[in-house]
């Protein structure tokens, strides 16, 4: 969860919002890189120098397994085909 007053700046947010403490956050180290399940941090966006990414495939309510699947497959195969990237594990 969130801390009480974290700072978080979600993609295309104008300014940061402070974060009551109640909100399920995913972090990479110490970075806040999104607000499950909606909103992803713009420290984490995918820009023109972009060299690494990583793939968080999170499930909700409602959505079977095998789809989450699925858009994990199409996302790797969409980033080799057009990105030249290499699936690491």
């Amino acid at each position: 969860f969130a801390e009480p007053g974290e700072e978080f700046s979600g993609i295309g947010m104008k300014s940061p919002v402070l974060l009551e403490g109640n909100e399920l956050v995913i972090e990479a180290g110490d970075e806040l890189i999104a607000m499950y399940p909606h909103r992803d941090a713009d420290k984490s966006k995918i820009t023109l120098s972009t060299q690494d990414v990583l793939i968080v495939v999170c499930g909700a309510p409602g959505i079977p397994l095998e789809t989450l699947k699925k858009a994990q497959q199409v996302a790797e195969e969409y980033i080799g085909t057009f990105c030249g990237g290499k699936k690491q594990v």
